[in-house]
């Protein structure tokens, strides 16, 4: 059972540990908080959040993050990289997306599908105990994979909302394709693994649902 539950949260989770040890390894990085009162200003009205923004030094990959959940303050990081090669369109986009998990209580609701998922996979142990090497080993991968699918709703309706608010739809299609250009030499280069275990929606379908919003614009 131990077994089962060191497989179950380090895959669910790998992303997040690569980069918890990578930044371990590295000198204590240096953490810029934007003091923007207009930009602020902008999305308190757009989402009704007084956004805390900050800026870490990480110039090999464009990642964002919200880091915090109602009731306390929202407070989203963006990596250097990211905030130095987007414009105010594809920062809007990234701005909205995080405000959107917020808004809709996403972190809470991971953590939760997470460790619903997890219990799952104790319950089937019970039934099936007497297969315990084929649990650890199968039910220890194919459960976060589960996760993983269940997770990508969450990511869907983040860039549902950011692309409905945003002045101009296209900065979410350049956004994905300088994302795309950087990350892509860094992670999740193979697109099955893409699939199973990265809980973001993909840059394509990401671009596509930025036309269709453009196109619905244009009809109405």
């Amino acid at each position: 059972m131990i077994f089962y539950t060191i497989i179950y949260f380090v895959v669910c989770n790998w992303i997040q540990i690569i980069y918890l040890l990578g930044n371990i390894l590295k000198p204590k990085q240096k953490i810029l908080t934007l003091n923007n009162k207009e930009l602020i200003s902008k999305y308190k009205i757009k989402t009704g959040l007084t956004l805390s923004i900050k800026i870490i030094n990480e110039e090999r990959l464009m990642i964002g993050f919200m880091i915090s959940s109602p009731p306390f303050k929202p407070i989203m990081i963006f990596s250097s990289k990211l905030y130095q090669a987007f414009n105010k369109d594809e920062m809007d986009w990234v701005i909205l997306h995080e405000s959107g998990h917020y808004l809709m209580w996403h972190n809470y609701k991971l953590a939760f599908t997470q460790l619903t998922v997890f219990l799952a996979g104790i319950l089937l142990y019970v039934y099936i105990k007497h297969m315990q090497i084929f649990f650890l080993f199968v039910f220890g991968m194919l459960l976060p994979i589960f996760y993983f699918q269940l997770a990508k709703i969450f990511e869907y309706q983040a860039d549902y909302y950011a692309v409905a608010h945003m002045n101009n739809p296209k900065g979410m299609i350049t956004g994905n394709i300088k994302m795309k250009e950087v990350n892509s030499k860094k992670l999740e280069t193979n697109p099955i693994f893409k699939k199973l275990f990265v809980i973001a929606v993909s840059y394509e379908e990401r671009i596509k649902m930025a036309k269709k919003e453009i196109k619905l614009r244009k009809l109405n």
